[in-house]
C-alpha cells in the first residue's frame, strides 16, 4: 500500500496595520479604511505596543498624535525593529479618502523593505 502524498502548505502571511493607544473613533475609521485595503486590523495599548509588534509584525504602526509624542524615540525604534512604517493621526481625525491613500502608500513602503515572506527576517 502506497501512502498518500501529502501537498506542502504554503506559508501565507496576512497584512496587519496595528492601531496602538487609539480611541473608538480612530480604531473604527482605521477598520473602515482596512476593508478596501484587504489588511487586518489589531489593536493594543501603548504599554503593550512593542511584544504585540513583536509577535503580529505589522506593516504599519497606527497611533494619535499625541501618544506617538510621548514616547517618539521608541515608536520609531520599534518600527524600524519589525521594518513597519508609523502613520500618525491628527485631531480632528481625518475623512476615510484621505487616511486610505496614506494608508496604503506606507503599507507598501513597508512591504517593499522587507525581504520575502520566506518567515525570515534576516
Amino acid at each position: 500500500m502506497r501512502e498518500q502524498e501529502v501537498p506542502t502548505l504554503r506559508q501565507f502571511k496576512v497584512p496587519v496595520v496595528l492601531v496602538v493607544g487609539a480611541s473608538e473613533e480612530l480604531l473604527g475609521l482605521v477598520s473602515d479604511v482596512a476593508i478596501t485595503a484587504q489588511v487586518l486590523v489589531s489593536e493594543c495599548s501603548p504599554e503593550a505596543a512593542t511584544d504585540t509588534a513583536a509577535s503580529m509584525r505589522p506593516l504599519v504602526l497606527v497611533m494619535p498624535e499625541e501618544i506617538y509624542g510621548q514616547d517618539s524615540q521608541n515608536f520609531d525604534a520599534l518600527a524600524r525593529d519589525v521594518r513597519a512604517k508609523i502613520l500618525r493621526v491628527r485631531s480632528p481625525l481625518p475623512l476615510p479618502a484621505e487616511l486610505e491613500p496614506e494608508l496604503m502608500r506606507l503599507m507598501q513602503q513597508a512591504e517593499a523593505q522587507r525581504p520575502s515572506w520566506t518567515g525570515d527576517l534576516g
